[in-house]
């Protein structure tokens, strides 16, 4: 048992070394945005967990050691989740930055409307609504456009 837990310490290392560079090379995970690359890379380490488990089938067949389960069973369901955890959930981001731009053009017009003051506060939602949707590469998904 100490050698399975040993086994599954050095694959936790393993992968918290390999993460950044498997979400460069990972061709089916590319974020949209800047702000959606967190998404991206725990999705990909994910996928990644579930391959090296398939991997380690060998090695713990090899040691002798009988599980009540096949470690390549594992890859199936971290794909989905990994793909899921990249594209769903990674569209929070997209609804932050809907709603922090949608608070910035309230406030505003709030601010015109009963001059509360702080005007820059309303701009500065707005502002970073436009930063959270910083296109990552050239297909830049969605219309929002930033106010110029």
């Amino acid at each position: 048992m100490k050698k399975l837990i040993s086994i599954g310490v050095a694959l936790a290392l393993l992968t918290m070394a390999v993460v950044p560079g498997a979400v460069a090379a990972e061709d089916g995970i590319t974020p949209d945005t800047y702000a959606k690359i967190p998404f991206a890379i725990i999705g990909s380490g994910i996928q990644l967990v579930g391959e090296v488990m398939g991997l380690a089938q060998g090695i713990v067949d090899a040691m002798g050691v009988d599980l009540p389960f096949d470690l390549t069973d594992i890859g199936p369901i971290t794909d989905v989740i990994g793909t899921w955890t990249a594209g769903p959930l990674s569209w929070t981001v997209d609804m932050l930055a809907w709603g922090m731009n949608l608070a910035g053009s309230l406030y505003g017009t709030l601010d015109t409307m009963f001059e509360i003051g702080y005007p820059g506060i309303g701009e500065l939602l707005v502002d970073a609504s436009c930063g959270l949707r910083t296109c990552f590469d050239d297909t830049c998904a969605g219309n929002f456009t930033c106010p110029d």
